[in-house]
């Protein structure tokens, strides 16, 4: 099995992210043109260069279409909800770190204010 995780960094070709997900690369393709959430880099050539979180999307679209007998349709349903979530999961943690940040240089402001 492919290790995403210790490869956290790196982007693959069309032709090795085919093998990763088993499928062929028409498929990507075609996968690219209905799910927003594939964003492969391009090349200045044009070669498609798939990132790990690009695989592991792809990953869950195979899932919900060969294994699970979704429609295109109701898969995008499902990842764009995941994707929803997620962006609201990253707004929640920007939002606690900012609240602590903010908490942090009122307490300094307030040791300053002491010492002066």
């Amino acid at each position: 099995m492919f290790d995403l995780k210790s490869n956290q960094n790196s982007f693959y070709t069309i032709s090795k992210t085919a093998k990763i997900i088993g499928v062929k690369s028409h498929v990507l393709r075609f996968w690219e043109k209905k799910f927003s959430s594939i964003n492969p880099k391009k090349s200045l050539s044009g070669r498609r260069f798939y990132s790990s979180e690009d695989i592991e999307t792809l990953l869950m679209i195979k899932n919900l279409l060969y294994e699970e007998g979704f429609t295109i349709k109701g898969a995008i349903s499902i990842i764009n909800k995941n994707s929803q979530k997620d962006t609201k999961n990253v707004e929640n943690s920007v939002n606690i770190k900012l609240t602590k940040s903010i908490n942090l240089i009122q307490e300094g402001m307030t040791l300053i204010k002491k010492n002066i």
